[in-house]
């Protein structure tokens, strides 16, 4: 890299209170003095200037430009201020970052690249292969300049990797006419031993172009690979395939446990995307002449939100009576096409009855019907505009074969009409001067160090207090970032990550399950700014029963002002935490890790896109049984308005969700999966080891006996009063029970029927709950709620356990929505 693509930056230490808190555009100071002391001694507040000092000046957010080149490519790759593996024993120097150009990638459409990119994605660091290695400890951030490479044969992704491109001139990986294989691209790593793809965690790819158009449109040929798990993302991504074709796929997620594919989209082909994955939200997916849109050849639940289908024969191929139990269309177009989805028909089923369809907010043109089933029969005629229409199970009431509804949606949730959605920023419009990387500042109190040991909170807490006074966009390269205090993330800030940067609290501060306090705190209540967050992990590094892990407080002035894509919680499992090898006890009270992992506070409204909160049901590496009671998962008291896109909180212990007074939310694809020791067998039974607090709206589970192991298991969802919530697609699991480290995946702990008796609860009365696309696995009630208390056994379909153990499915759970909700 050039040097004058290199910025040098330093602290200038200011003692003037209430000067820096005034240039944030806060409307609440932020408490400096407390997250500001050192050892030092405590500072009134820090501002970050170029080497020449200046007075920070008030502004609006980060001067744009047109770059010529992409900034994540101008970084600083040089010493302490690169990306470090801290946890990679012995290998002080291997390269997190590294442009596909410095492994010999041509990019002129002539040269075979298919070996130098692979190698780019492949190298160790020492001369080896990074295929079959750790999970987290060996990252990756392989970026891709503009250009054609011409691939030969397939290109294999691996384990902790984000592939990007250069969002301003879109790199395209194009398949030679004599390609040699089946798939162009694929995202599966097959280190990780699973046929099933539900532990390929942490896999990334964005701002590319995939092109089949070269290879005769009759042969069988997929472009992308993508049956991988939680934690993974697919976003901004391109496929071009002949439009004539009748053997080209576009992505075909055959397996795995994702939840959210976004902003891509697809041409020509045969297929579009074929679909069966356990669950996932597909977000703003464009399909242009592709004789089939989407099909779902599997999989359980399946979100279509603000989808187009233009000049498809078929938008949407829903089976033929296997899964998916729920399909949910929401917000979207179809122009030109055929119909929109078909499906099978299981209102005369015996046994599971799948493929419930939802349509809600559909624009359409032309005569083709709606929908149709299996045999072709019209279901739903031609109608240029549909409110909502459901077929499959309500409640209260039952089977609907084609029921006509109103949803009347929050306003605060909508743009243009719309469920509100943004995609990832690239920042691609701000050239290498806006951006600031932490581990390149010098000065008060130390170098930010990234090494998995030294406390970086007080620099951190500097660095990106003057960031946001100064308008700058702070940059993480990889490392383990300790905080010993509360990082305090003020508005005015925007935070990338590498390869999912690790924050990772430990220490007293967090060691008071009575009085909680945020690893991570996203301004103040009553803030009003931007905070935006991606491609970080956030964890603990011990076990520390006082720690919220990740607290928002702000919102934004608009819509997305305040988001968070691409970055994940977890709780034990990894090599960074002591967790790992401390937690493998039957009994969890020696380990309450967390209080909670994500709590949107009453003040806040965020936009949240691909988020995992994990507390560890095994280790990824170097740990052994993983018996880990993190308290709670995400806590939503949030009331200005809530986005919730493709969202998987798993395995904490007195729910994964909960909507406290929550007002103006929506969600679109919840997963959970019970924790795996609960239950019959368990030591500890709900609340326990925690104690219920009132304060943070905690289920106390008084309606169960004492010794009722299966009624006292953590919810999925808990519901507990508030209004205007609107939720799409849950995939609410429950696979294991009573699990301790002498009987770990055994036979004797799978869950058959009622393994756990209530898997979601909704309380006091919510006013406005639209909830369509319940599904549950191994479940009693399916919702708690004082009314009907919907059963599984008489809403069957979607996952089904075996050994008459089907799963259940609601379509439409509506008890609690608003008078307008009736038949139109």
């Amino acid at each position: 890299m050039p040097s004058s693509a290199r910025f040098s930056w330093r602290i200038s230490i200011l003692v003037v209170a209430g000067t820096l808190a005034a240039t944030a555009g806060s409307s609440s100071s932020p408490p400096f003095d407390s997250f500001l002391a050192g050892k030092n001694g405590p500072l009134d507040q820090a501002v970050l200037q170029p080497a020449s000092p200046i007075e920070a000046a008030s502004c609006s957010g980060p001067v744009s430009s047109n770059p010529s080149t992409y900034w994540l490519d101008q970084q600083d790759r040089t010493g302490a201020a690169r990306g470090y593996a801290p946890f990679l024993p012995g290998d002080s120097t291997y390269p997190v970052y590294r442009n596909v150009k410095s492994y010999n990638a041509v990019g002129d459409g002539n040269a075979d690249d298919t070996q130098n990119l692979q190698n780019a994605i492949n190298d160790d660091g020492s001369g080896g292969n990074r295929y079959n290695n750790e999970v987290t400890t060996r990252p990756a951030e392989v970026f891709v300049p503009g250009g054609t490479y011409k691939l030969t044969k397939q290109l294999d992704m691996r384990l902790n990797t984000i592939l990007v491109g250069d969002p301003n001139n879109m790199p395209t990986f194009k398949a030679s006419s004599d390609f040699n294989g089946s798939t162009v691209v694929n995202g599966y790593d097959y280190a990780t031993h699973d046929s099933g793809g539900t532990t390929a965690f942490f896999i990334a790819m964005k701002n590319v172009i995939i092109d089949t158009t070269s290879i005769a449109p009759d042969t069988t040929v997929l472009a992308l690979q993508w049956g991988i798990a939680q934690a993974c993302q697919l976003t901004n991504i391109k496929i071009n395939m002949p439009t004539n074709s009748n053997g080209h796929t576009g992505i075909a997620l055959d397996q795995g446990s994702t939840t959210a594919v976004t902003d891509v989209t697809i041409v020509g082909g045969a297929v579009g995307i074929r679909n069966s994955n356990q669950q996932v939200n597909f977000k703003s997916i464009s399909f242009s002449k592709c004789t089939t849109g989407l099909s779902l050849t599997g999989g359980f639940v399946a979100v279509i939100q603000n989808a187009i289908f233009d000049t498809c024969g078929l938008g949407i191929d829903g089976g033929n009576g296997g899964p998916p139990g729920s399909i949910i269309v929401l917000d979207s177009t179809s122009k030109n096409s055929g119909p929109v989805i078909k499906y099978h028909d299981s209102s005369n089923d015996s046994g599971d009855r799948n493929n419930q369809i939802v349509i809600e907010n559909l624009s359409h043109d032309g005569a083709n019907p709606i929908a149709v089933d299996s045999n072709g029969n019209t279901k739903l005629g031609s109608n240029s505009y549909v409110d909502t229409w459901v077929w499959g199970n309500v409640d209260p009431g039952n089977y609907q074969t084609g029921k006509t509804l109103g949803t009347p949606r929050a306003s605060s949730l909508l743009s243009n009409g719309k469920y509100f959605t943004m995609a990832q920023p690239t920042y691609g419009e701000y050239a290498a001067d806006q951006f600031v990387n932490v581990k390149a500042v010098s000065g008060f109190p130390t170098s930010v160090k990234g090494d998995g040991s030294t406390d970086d909170s007080a620099s951190l807490n500097a660095i990106l207090a003057a960031n946001a006074a100064n308008c700058k966009i702070t940059y993480f390269p990889y490392g383990v970032y300790i905080v010993k205090s509360t990082l305090f993330v003020p508005p005015g800030t925007r935070i990338v990550g590498e390869a999912w940067s690790v924050i990772s609290g430990i220490g007293s501060t967090f060691g008071d399950a009575n009085n909680p306090k945020p690893v991570v705190q996203i301004g103040n209540p009553g803030d009003i700014g931007v905070a935006q967050i991606q491609d970080v992990r956030f964890t603990v590094a011990a076990v520390t029963p006082g720690a919220i892990i990740v607290q928002v407080n702000l919102a934004g002035s608009k819509p997305g002002d305040v988001g968070i894509w691409n970055s994940h919680v977890t709780v034990g499992g990894t090599a960074d935490t002591t967790i790992n090898t401390a937690c493998e006890s039957g009994n969890t009270a020696d380990c309450k890790a967390a209080f909670a992992m994500v709590h949107l506070t009453p003040s806040s409204s965020a936009y949240i896109e691909n988020m995992w909160g994990w507390t560890a049901d095994h280790s990824l590496e170097r740990g052994g049984h993983q018996n880990i009671a993190t308290g709670r998962g995400m806590l939503v008291e949030a009331t200005r308005g809530t986005w919730l896109t493709g969202t998987a909180f798993e395995h904490n212990t007195l729910y994964n969700y909960n909507l406290y007074n929550a007002q103006n939310v929506y969600a679109g694809m919840q997963q959970t999966e019970t924790a795996y020791w609960q239950g019959a067998g368990s030591q500890q039974n709900a609340p326990a080891p925690w104690t219920a607090n009132g304060q943070y709206g905690d289920p106390d589970f008084s309606w169960c006996s004492g010794g009722d192991q299966s009624c006292r298991m953590g919810f999925a969802q808990n519901i507990d009063g508030g209004s205007n919530l609107f939720l799409y697609g849950a995939a609410f699991w429950t696979f294991f029970h009573g699990e301790v480290s002498t009987c770990y995946n055994c036979a004797a702990t799978v869950c058959g029927a009622n393994c756990i008796t209530h898997q979601a609860r909704v309380a006091n009365s919510p006013r406005d709950l639209y909830w369509y696309g319940v599904n549950s696995r191994a479940a009693q009630v399916m919702v708690l709620d004082g009314r009907g208390n919907p059963q599984q056994y008489y809403n069957p379909g979607g996952w089904d356990c075996g050994n008459g153990c089907p799963g259940g499915v609601i379509a439409g759970y509506l008890p609690f929505a608003g008078t307008q909700a009736g038949e139109l």
